[in-house]
């Protein structure tokens, strides 16, 4: 008996199971994408994993939004590291591992929050290199990619920096935490 695509009781995934994408000359994909690609997987996971931190952090300091905040902000840099990694794939290449950076220790919201700038504008530098780079290259889908990741990234800050903007009016114009998480 030989396998057919809606075989009765078929096991095996068709042609259609798996994600097709259009098709890359692997040979003409430059080095340098796919440097940016790597980079900006390794930022994205960093970025993901300092969040979640900072939100198990939040939580043990009672301030459970900022805490959900948080986890929101992780879960749309896991989101761009899954498209990342497509793109990596509909390349020719896979990640070569990830060194994470670590995450930082917060005593208070406005550490929690200025270190959470600190890496949405090391991901915004990152992309906006890379579409600069990609559009000088005619490399239209890379420039594609790079250039949405800019401009979400660019939001999560600018929320970043509302929620900072709201804490301090909150309490205040004194611009100091009220409470350490020691």
């Amino acid at each position: 008996m030989r396998y057919q695509p809606r075989m009765q009781g078929s096991v095996m995934p068709g042609s259609a199971a798996y994600p097709s994408f259009a098709h890359t000359d692997v040979a003409t994909t430059h080095s340098r994408i796919l440097g940016f690609l790597g980079r900006a997987l390794s930022l994205e996971l960093s970025a993901g994993q300092h969040y979640l931190a900072q939100a198990s952090l939040a939580k043990f300091r009672h301030e459970i939004p900022y805490a959900q905040a948080f986890i929101t902000l992780a879960n749309e840099e896991f989101q761009h590291a899954n498209q990342i990694t497509d793109r990596m794939v509909a390349q020719g290449a896979l990640p070569a591992g990830s060194v994470l950076a670590p995450s930082e220790a917060s005593h208070n919201i406005v550490e929690a929050l200025n270190s959470c700038e600190v890496r949405e504008i090391a991901l915004i530098q990152l992309y906006d290199e890379a579409a600069q780079f990609c559009h000088n290259m005619g490399a239209m889908e890379d420039f594609g990619l790079f250039s949405q990741l800019l401009a979400e990234e660019q939001a999560q800050l600018n929320r970043v920096r509302g929620w900072l903007a709201e804490y301090f009016e909150q309490f205040g114009q004194s611009r100091q935490p009220t409470r350490g998480f020691v």
